[in-house]
């Protein structure tokens, strides 16, 4: 079903993206079709023949990989107007985009971080490479913030989308990212560009200036530096889809009046909570409820910004947290003061030096500093039970006079607010991430057969991060619980007659209304919060590479080598983060070590070269023995064949052994707090807002994967096709005790659904209400993906009209499923996004470009085709099997409709003397101005992980080129 569906819209993509270029190559296929080959061009002394990096082995460019490899180039950025190498892989199908400017939402952490996410199974097993060499970890969680590398440095970055553990070690599991740089680049290349969104936000510069030179015949140096800055975007009201306020609306009673446990609707409001404070539920004096919430004398009494009491519009469907309808549009503390996309400022910059110490020894010096500064805004401060806020009691002498007068008349002793305190503001935080590092290494022929390299790295990421405006909870509570103390208004702390509780700091809090409260009160609830993190990483290895013996098919090549590691990350934290004393954005102390010490070979055997048998066969096995100071010792290992039966039509092939070690962060990290939206299947899908802890788990251990790739190359080399590229790779992975969090809504699900253990991670209350859930990483038994990777490229010349160079990349997902003990749960195909849940990825993506060259002109298309899909697996809609709205995780509506973008990119070049070259360019993104589908999401109203939050934008710019 999922190829019939991907078949017919490759097909339609295909004729939608009219104008476009590829830019993107199988690295094992990179010259054009119609271009001499590499042979052709070494016997052409006036053709320059460039090195050629092959990813996925360590054995050089005289062996054919069998690992599927993927290539970009300088070339599609430029031509899609794209400044960020990370933007650009983060669109290609085989990525899920878990992390960037616009997918930050309310957390703090690095902010703005382009991370790498290979196969939907999250960045922590997508290992980084900067020409063949781990990148120093960007993040306490080991993950690498592209951000940090310069995009205008770039020759190549290889994509391996196999396991490649015993090939570079742990983290390899979905593969491996592998950023080549120019380092014979000659001359002076500088960009700079603007851009901004057709309704007046996400503004963005860019500049970028990069080069090099020889300073004589044997040493050449090159350097790059980029300045890149994002306005980012408002709130939720700034676009229609989000100020819809389309939310999962609970119907606690499923299939009462014929509707399902859940809905997904625009127009939901909240319903216990107002900006201003909203009486919930009254008690008397022994702390019992009075009356039921129909006939609850104060329930619905609201009050205005001046602190006058009005009764509450409520709407239809009333829950414990939303309603339909009602009052509160534009103001519902869940989403409408989310950031649709955070702003960004980044550094990044980088040199290189090559020297030729002889004709056999090549030493080599890298150093590179970047940094990349993001604020972003949390959660507004929400309450809805009194768990934050506390009762508030009869005398308390902020009560307003008719208020106070129905509490006595009715026997009221205290009662509960409900508020989303706009009036405070949200709490801010600005991350500051700073990485260096620096390479040493050497290159030394031994003989014409054999060499040796080595290296040595370290690496040092300085994390800050600073929060304000953070509401303090322990003196909230303290703040809010006020009494009259002669003709002064005090905290019942500093009145009572315990004088242990006393604290001379307490301003009494006024929660009635919007700003009626003095200066002392904000400063005593509210405080200012500091994380700040030292990533350190030292690396060391060796490897020789050479000739063992000649078969008649060819050289038996190997390499083997050792690497040793040390990772330690050293935080802090203020008193209060630590203790996850502040509402949101608490910053966590991490401090740990883990050292790793490698081993590892690697064989290449020709086995066949233009025989009866086939046109050409390889065999390639590789092995790595690796023990960590804190998991113990663990083996990998790698078994590939290349098989071209006839000239043109290659068949390939691995199976590997991976794994992935637990990170610091995920080992010795911190646990941290914050509020979320829940249902409760248990109490018949009842809306709760509990804490929720997420962090670290010292009893983690390595988890291990089983990867098969299987895949054909078809490359015609003469005939109709010659100038056709065709790639087909079959990929399985499965991941045995993988490392995780499951999501809190999902444990809570899992719990009811049977799985005890998971019940274990659930707090209630007396009255079996969900207060609290512990989502802490766990080794969750397994992960298992499989699918279908397709590239295609055609490039024809079209006579005086000149040249069109199409491509189109596809991945098909069969499956990227989740087993615990209940079972597995399947995500492939879900294209929302749930909050506190495991985000999944479509059932396909379709990538195409499209670019027609003219003289000095060149016009590119590029699309990009999202399918309709699932919004929650665990839901199950009416066009689903078994739906029926008696159960509690039916819903009204699982679909999420399909999306197509179109890109348009415009280039002219303009000659300006010999050896200088200037281009000017435009570019419009979402060119249909496609909103995103409006569905209830952890960013706003929407999946932004996935879709495009920002509608039409423009993007002019220029770039030089001088000498070279």
């Amino acid at each position: 079903m999922k190829w019939r569906r991907a078949s017919a819209s490759i097909l339609a993509i295909i004729g939608a993206t009219v104008v476009a270029s590829p830019h993107i190559a199988s690295a094992q296929e990179q010259q054009p079709a119609d271009q001499p080959s590499r042979e052709q061009q070494a016997a052409s002394s006036d053709v320059p023949v460039p090195d050629i990096v092959v990813t996925g082995t360590r054995l050089g460019s005289n062996f054919s990989a069998p690992t599927p490899v993927t290539s970009i180039n300088a070339e599609r950025l430029d031509a899609l107007g794209i400044n960020n190498v990370g933007e650009a892989l983060n669109q290609l199908p085989s990525f899920r985009a878990s992390s960037g400017p616009g997918a930050q939402a309310n957390q703090g952490g690095n902010i703005g971080a382009r991370l790498l996410d290979l196969r939907g199974l999250d960045p922590q097993r997508t290992l980084v490479l900067v020409d063949g060499k781990r990148f120093v970890p960007s993040t306490v969680q080991g993950s690498v913030d592209t951000n940090l590398i310069p995009s205008s440095l770039l020759r190549t970055v290889d994509v391996v989308t196999g396991g490649a553990s015993a090939a570079y070690g742990s983290d390899a599991v979905a593969g491996v990212v592998n950023f080549i740089l120019d380092r014979k680049k000659k001359g002076l290349d500088g960009a700079i560009s603007a851009g901004i969104s057709q309704r007046g936000d996400d503004g963005n510069l860019f500049a970028s200036l990069s080069g090099g030179t020889s300073l004589n015949d044997r040493i050449h140096i090159v350097g790059a530096v980029e300045y890149e800055k994002l306005e980012g975007m408002g709130n939720c009201t700034k676009r229609r889809w989000c100020d819809s306020q389309t939310l999962i609306l609970g119907n606690t009673a499923p299939g009462a009046g014929g509707l399902p446990a859940n809905l997904i609707v625009a127009g939901v409001n909240t319903s216990t909570m107002t900006p201003g404070g909203l009486i919930n539920r009254s008690y008397d004096a022994a702390g019992r409820v009075i009356g039921t919430t129909a006939t609850d004398p104060l329930r619905g009494t609201k009050f205005l910004p001046d602190g006058t009491a009005a009764p509450f519009q409520y709407g239809t469907l009333v829950g414990p947290l939303f309603m339909l309808g009602g009052e509160g549009q534009g103001r519902n503390g869940f989403m409408s003061a989310l950031r649709l996309k955070v702003p960004l400022e980044r550094i990044s910059s980088y040199g290189a030096l090559t020297a030729e110490v002889t004709d056999d020894v090549t030493l080599t010096a890298d150093i590179s500093y970047g940094r990349v500064k993001g604020t972003v805004d949390g959660a507004i401060f929400r309450d809805f039970n009194g768990s934050l806020l506390g009762r508030i009691k009869r005398d308390n002498p902020y009560i307003p006079a008719p208020v106070a007068a129905a509490m006595d008349a009715n026997g009221v002793a205290s009662f509960i607010l409900g508020k989303a305190a706009f009036d405070l503001g949200p709490g801010q935080a600005t991350s500051t991430t700073e990485t260096y590092r620096g390479v040493l290494g050497f290159e030394a022929k031994l003989s014409s057969k054999w060499t040796v390299e080595g290296f040595y790295q370290y690496g040092r990421t300085n994390f800050t991060q600073r929060a304000t405006n953070l509401i303090n909870q322990a003196n909230l509570l303290k703040a809010t619980d006020a009494v009259r103390s002669g003709n002064r208004i005090v905290c019942r702390v500093n009145a009572d007659a315990t004088t242990t509780n006393d604290d001379p700091s307490c301003a009494p809090y006024n929660p009635f209304g919007e700003g009626q409260y003095n200066q002392a009160a904000v400063d005593y609830i509210t405080g200012n919060g500091l994380q700040h993190t030292v990533n350190e990483q030292h690396v060391a290895g060796v490897d020789l590479r050479g000739t063992l013996f000649d078969l008649p098919a060819g050289a038996v090549t190997v390499a083997v080598g050792a690497e040793y590691r040390r990772d330690t990350v050293d935080g802090m934290a203020d008193p209060i983060s630590a203790a996850n004393g502040f509402y949101a954005l608490n910053g966590s102390a991490t401090s740990g070590g883990v050292t790793v010490k490698e081993a590892f070979g690697e064989i290449a055997i020709p086995v066949l070269r233009d025989s009866a048998l086939g046109h050409a066969l390889d065999l390639n096995g590789a092995i790595r023995r690796t023990h960590y100071s804190t998991t113990g010792s663990v083996t990998t290992w790698k078994a590939g064949a290349v098989y071209e039966p006839i000239e043109g039509v290659r068949l390939r092939g691995t199976r590997s052994r991976d794994i992935r070690a637990p990170n610091i962060f995920e080992l010795f990290g911190p646990q941290t707090r914050r509020s979320i939206g829940l249902s409760d299947p248990i109490n018949g899908g009842l809306q709760t807002n509990p804490n929720v802890i997420t962090g670290s788990n010292t009893d983690l251990s390595v988890e291990k994967a089983d990867s098969w790739t299987l895949g054909v190359v078809i490359a015609p080399r003469s005939g109709l096709l010659q100038r056709m590229r065709l790639s087909v790779d079959y990929y399985n992975i499965k991941v045995a005790d993988a490392i995780g969090a499951l999501g809190a809504q999902t444990l809570v699900n899992r719990c009811a659904q049977g799985a005890t253990a998971f019940c274990n991670q659930i707090t209630r209350d007396a009255a079996n209400q969900i207060v609290e859930v512990r989502d802490v990483i766990l080794n969750s038994n397994a992960l298992k993906t499989s699918g279908y990777d397709i590239e295609l490229q055609y490039r024809q010349p079209i006579g005086a009209l000149g040249d069109l160079n199409a491509q189109l990349i596809a991945n098909i997902t069969n499956e990227l499923t989740t087993v615990d003990s209940l079972g597995p749960v399947d995500r492939a195909g879900q294209t929302g996004q749930r909050t506190g849940t495991i985000a999944g990825v479509p059932d396909y993506v379709l990538d195409g470009v499209l670019t027609w060259t003219t003289g000095r002109f060149q016009l590119t298309g590029h699309g990009r085709y999202i399918p309709s899909g699932l919004y929650w697996t665990n839901f199950i809609g009416p066009d689903q099997d078994g739906y029926a709205v008696t159960l509690p995780n039916s819903v009204d509506n699982n679909r999420v409709p399909s999306r197509f973008y179109l890109d348009l990119t415009a280039r002219v070049n303009v000659e300006t003397g010999s050896g200088r070259t200037f281009q000017l360019f435009a570019t419009v993104n979402n060119v249909l101005d496609r909103d995103p589908p409006a569905i209830p999401g952890p960013s706003g109203g929407t999946n932004q992980i996935l879709f495009d939050p920002v509608g039409r934008a423009f993007k002019v710019g220029a770039r030089f080129h001088f000498g070279g």
